[in-house]
């Protein structure tokens, strides 16, 4: 079975449920006790490598490798990201822990987990077959006679039909896969926020489009993008902005990524020059942050906000 990576090169139609949790691969999202949670990325993706081997122990040099390709990270983001999933997934709540730790080794998904696997030739199959049986129906209804057993019959026996052709003749995931997806730039993304069209956002997130991906040479992301809107349009629509930002957080966007200058989203956000501490963004992403035991908090900060225990605990370097 094939793996990918989460910008929408080979997620596949796959639903994993695990202790009250489902998490819907193809869509990107997670579901906790029957309530959709918002998590980042990075989090999502550790999750998704530790239930494909569900039970055993994922170590932590195969996790940096997978989740953070050729790139170095300070050795705290395996841990932030671990804590984030944790968060999302309630583990402070619970009796038996969903991730486990591996002292000085790696981690592992403890409780039982099934997967369920919604290929495309099913789904198109049963679609096929629930369309001619709709049509046989209304037939029946809109011409009631002797003949209508006979058409009903016909009408089934097309629908078995359709359904065994779709299955025959539907091409292999690897190829349906390659003609569905749908590739989306920066540009799009620059038009959307511009716009501040959500539905173009989550048509968008769906695909797998990354909102961390850096948007300008100054590491700013689209969730900063959005915020630069504060400084440039007074008079936006707040609500719509609202939304906006909800969605591209839901989708994963991180509101504690830094960009060059050491800002994430609630330090860009808060700033007067920008949205300032009253604006409804901005007091969405400090109830993230600061809302909660499991909140990200001072990771929130801009760098330069940090005291030195805190740039210490982060693993940044000393000011100066």
């Amino acid at each position: 079975m094939p793996r990918g990576r989460t910008n929408g090169v080979n997620r596949l139609p796959r639903r994993w449920l695990f202790a009250g949790c489902v998490f819907d691969e193809a869509n990107w999202t997670l579901v906790v006790d029957g309530r959709r949670v918002p998590i980042e990325t990075k989090p999502l993706e550790i999750l998704r490598e530790l239930l494909l081997s569900a039970g055993n122990i994922v170590s932590k040099e195969e996790l940096l490798d997978t989740i953070w390709p050729e790139v170095t990270v300070v050795e705290a983001s395996l841990p932030t990201a671990i804590h984030k999933l944790r968060a999302a997934l309630g583990d402070d709540r619970r009796e038996r822990k969903i991730i486990e730790t591996a002292s000085g080794i790696g981690y592992r998904v403890s409780v039982p987990v099934e997967m369920d696997d919604r290929s495309a030739d099913a789904s198109e199959a049963a679609a096929a077959a629930h369309y001619a049986a709709v049509e046989a129906h209304a037939l029946a209804a809109a011409k009631p006679s002797a003949a209508v057993p006979r058409l009903m019959i016909a009408a089934a026996a097309l629908a078995i039909g359709l359904a065994a052709i779709v299955v025959a003749f539907a091409p292999s995931p690897h190829v349906a896969e390659a003609r569905t997806k749908i590739v989306y730039g920066q540009s799009d993304a620059e038009k959307a926020i511009r716009h501040l069209d959500i539905p173009a956002i989550e048509k968008m997130l769906a695909a797998g489009w990354d909102p961390n991906t850096p948007w300008d040479k100054e590491g700013n992301d689209a969730l900063g993008a959005l915020l630069g809107r504060c400084e440039w349009d007074r008079g936006h629509d707040e609500r719509k902005m609202l939304l906006m930002a909800r969605t591209l957080v839901e989708g994963g966007a991180a509101i504690d990524r830094r960009n060059i200058w050491g800002d994430t989203a609630y330090s860009i956000a808060k700033a007067p020059r920008y949205c300032g501490p009253d604006h409804p963004v901005t007091q969405m992403l400090e109830a993230i942050c600061y809302g909660g035991d499991m909140g990200p908090r001072d990771l929130c900060l801009a760098t330069y906000e940090l005291t030195p225990a805190q740039r210490r605990a982060q693993g940044l370097p000393p000011k100066g």
